[in-house]
C-alpha cells in the first residue's frame, strides 16, 4: 500500500533578533535587493535593519507581552499543564540572522526565485494558507495554498480553521531530485526554522511548527542523488 505524501504548513521564516524582528529579505549572490525583480509579487516597503530605537521598542514590546502573560502562565502551572516559553537556539550565521534576514538568496534564474509570493505572510491575506507536500524520492515537491474558515484578523483569531470549498489552489512544484539538501536552523523559535538548498546553489529559509520543520527536513534527506559539494554559503 503507497502511503500518501504529508502536508506541512510552511511559509518564509521571519527574523527573531531585535534588528530583524518579523522581517524578511530577499537577495541575490551579491547580498542585492531582488524583491522588485520578481515577477508577479505585491510590492512591499523595502527591507530595512532596525537601528538603536527600533530594536529598543522590540524589547519593549516583547516584555510586556510576557508581563501580561505571566498571570497565565502561573495559573496554566497550577493546573498541571505547564507552559513552557518559546526557546531560540544558537546563533548560527550573523549575517543572515542579525545583519540582515535573507529568506530566498538566488542568482538570475535561479531555482529559489521560483518560490511563490504566498509564502510571505506580509503580502497575502491572513486567511491564506500554505503548505508544502514532499513526495516518493523520484516525484515531485509541491506547494499548495487554500483559504482557511478561521474568524478574527491576522493579530487574534477565534473559531473556524477549516478549508473554504474551491479555495485549494496548486502554487509550485519542483522535481524532488533538484534539492539537495534541507537543514534546522538553531537560531529560531523552537527550532522551527529550516533551509532547503536547491541543486543549482540557490537556498530558501522557511518555517513550520517545530514538528513540521522537523518532518519536511527528514523526508527531503531521505533518498537524495549524491551531488557536487554546494558552493560556500554566504
Amino acid at each position: 500500500m503507497i502511503e500518501e505524501p504529508r502536508r506541512y504548513r510552511v511559509e518564509f521564516a521571519s527574523g527573531t533578533a531585535a534588528s530583524v524582528a518579523e522581517r524578511r529579505s530577499f537577495r541575490d549572490l551579491e547580498r542585492n535587493d531582488i524583491e522588485p525583480d520578481l515577477p508577479g509579487w505585491p510590492a512591499q516597503p523595502p527591507f530595512r535593519v532596525r537601528g538603536f530605537f527600533g530594536k529598543l521598542g522590540v524589547y519593549v514590546r516583547c516584555a510586556t507581552i510576557r508581563l501580561l502573560l505571566l498571570p497565565l502562565i502561573i495559573i496554566a502551572d497550577a493546573l498541571g499543564s505547564p507552559v513552557s516559553p518559546e526557546k531560540r537556539g544558537e546563533l548560527e550565521e550573523r549575517e543572515n540572522e542579525i545583519d540582515d534576514f535573507p529568506v530566498m538568496w538566488a542568482g538570475e534564474g535561479e531555482t529559489a526565485r521560483t518560490l511563490p509570493w504566498q509564502l510571505d505572510p506580509s503580502r497575502r491575506s491572513w486567511r491564506t494558507m500554505t503548505e508544502i507536500e514532499v513526495a516518493e524520492p523520484d516525484g515531485l515537491v509541491r506547494i499548495w495554498s487554500y483559504e482557511d474558515t478561521m474568524q478574527g484578523s491576522r493579530h487574534l483569531s477565534w473559531g473556524g480553521g477549516g478549508k473554504v470549498p474551491g479555495s485549494e489552489a496548486l502554487l509550485w512544484t519542483l522535481p524532488r531530485s533538484e534539492i539537495v539538501g534541507a537543514e534546522i536552523k538553531r537560531f529560531s523559535l523552537d527550532e522551527s526554522d529550516f533551509r532547503v538548498s536547491f541543486r543549482d546553489g540557490s537556498w530558501v529559509r522557511l518555517t513550520s511548527s517545530p514538528n513540521g520543520a522537523q518532518r519536511v527536513v527528514a523526508l527531503l534527506g531521505q533518498g537524495m542523488p549524491v551531488s557536487d559539494p554546494a558552493p560556500a554559503r554566504p
